[in-house]
């Protein structure tokens, strides 16, 4: 099975980041993939001055995050395919969450007033869902229970999050 495949089956839990392959390539790739969905993601949402620089700054946060959990756990040796995995599946979730952000901050009109509730849900459960992902990831790279590792990644979401606002208020454009 080739390393796409492999991150997409992430999505469905039936791979983890050891099944990728060890390739700093890879790794590269994936980073560019990832800052470049993310600015076509958030050019809905952010000023164009700001959509650059808050996908680098998630980018730092996404590598430094990795780095630093995996050296606490002395697993510094699986930075790159622990880091090509969660990087891999933000990617396929930037791409999955963009037609919900783009219709939930349209200035359009496009939302209608009764979808927005169940938009919103959905985007909430896609959330709910990568946090599960990337818990998926961490538990195998890190060899622990999940529930650890669901608290890694809910450190990532808010870390990320709290980061994101503060330096990146998000005005809508």
């Amino acid at each position: 099975m080739s390393d796409p495949k492999k991150i997409m089956a992430m999505l469905f839990l039936k791979a983890a980041p050891q099944d990728l392959s060890f390739k700093p390539s890879l790794a590269v790739r994936l980073a560019f993939f990832y800052w470049f969905s993310g600015v076509l993601v958030l050019s809905s949402t952010l000023q164009p001055s700001d959509v650059m620089a808050s996908m680098l700054l998630s980018l730092v946060i996404l590598g430094g995050f990795v780095f630093g959990v995996l050296r606490v756990f002395n697993r510094q040796a699986r930075f790159i395919q622990t880091f090509s995995a969660v990087v891999g599946v933000s990617i396929l979730f930037n791409f999955l969450s963009w037609p919900i952000l783009m219709i939930l901050s349209g200035d359009d009109g496009s939302a209608d007033e009764t979808m927005v509730p169940a938009l919103s849900f959905i985007f909430l459960m896609m959330i709910s869902w990568e946090v599960l992902v990337k818990a998926h990831i961490f538990k195998h790279a890190l060899e622990i229970a999940m529930v650890n590792a669901l608290l890694l990644s809910f450190a990532l979401f808010f870390i990320s999050m709290t980061l994101s606002q503060l330096l990146f208020p998000g005005d809508v454009s």
